[in-house]
């Protein structure tokens, strides 16, 4: 199976919704990470950042949706911004993040 093709099983078994932002008129699939664990988990391996209180923080994963481009935001106490190098490293991500749905 093709990398686009795995991307796009991911995120419908991860449960990222599709969302369109008006003002800059782009289509992203996107998820937003409020369990504590994987954001605690997900701050020390990507973000190295200090131990910091991670209490109300949040991320946003996203990726356009002609897969070209993947990024995360962290929000609510943290202002931490990522743009992947490629589908590859996105999807490492994804592949972290507990299923919602089974695909069979």
């Amino acid at each position: 199976m093709e990398t686009k093709e795995q991307i796009l099983h991911l995120l419908l078994q991860k449960g990222f919704k599709f969302r369109f932002y008006e003002e800059q008129n782009l289509l992203f699939y996107t998820k937003e990470i409020t369990e504590p664990v994987f954001v605690k988990w997900f701050a020390e391996e990507h973000c190295h950042l200090p131990d910091c209180d991670l209490t109300h923080v949040s991320i946003s994963l996203e990726i356009t949706n002609n897969l070209e481009r993947a990024q995360y935001t962290f929000f609510n106490g943290i202002d931490k911004q990522y743009i992947f190098k490629d589908l590859l490293e996105f999807r490492e991500v994804l592949e972290k993040l507990p299923n919602l749905i089974e695909l069979r």
